[in-house]
């Protein structure tokens, strides 16, 4: 998307799309998700929704990628004990989904996968489906996460990041 579609996304669409995309019922499924999850892993996940991006950050060449860098480093998701945090970021008016992993996921699961789920629930977003979408992208982050942080029997596992979705 070039530089003139991505400004007219953002200054036409989204205004009121993130309450019908993802309503209080949506959110508290997203949350439950989220901590079912991370019962089963030693990782953590956070599922942050921005609207829009301010018209002058995208002239200036924010793009949706750098945007959820900014948010995985502001939101702390790479403060955690394993180096495991996730950022799976959406931003509606762009239709647009972005992961973040940190350093300890990163080594362990290859970019290609996460791609996957990315492509994957913005297929579904595109649909309309958004929590379909959130949902599947939550239990595909899991099941990586599982794989290479699994919880140990026994040991610690705080919650160590807020459960439920950050709404921007």
């Amino acid at each position: 998307m070039g530089t003139a579609a991505r400004l007219l996304a953002n200054a036409a669409r989204a205004w009121w799309g993130l309450p019908r995309a993802f309503p209080r019922r949506v959110r508290d499924a997203v949350a439950a998700a989220i901590a079912a999850s991370e019962r089963r892993h030693r990782g953590e996940i956070v599922f942050a929704v921005e609207s829009r991006l301010p018209l002058l950050d995208v002239a200036r060449g924010l793009t949706p990628r750098r945007r959820a860098a900014q948010l995985f480093a502001g939101l702390g998701v790479w403060e955690t004990e394993h180096n495991s945090g996730v950022l799976i970021y959406v931003l509606l008016a762009e239709r647009a989904i972005e992961i973040v992993v940190d350093r300890g996921a990163a080594r362990r699961v290859p970019p290609a996968q996460w791609d996957a789920i990315c492509a994957a629930a913005a297929a579904a977003f595109g649909r309309g489906e958004y929590e379909a979408g959130a949902l599947a992208a939550i239990e595909a982050v899991g099941a990586l996460l599982q794989t290479h942080f699994p919880a140990a029997d026994g040991s610690r596992n705080p919650n160590e990041l807020d459960d439920a979705p950050v709404l921007l």
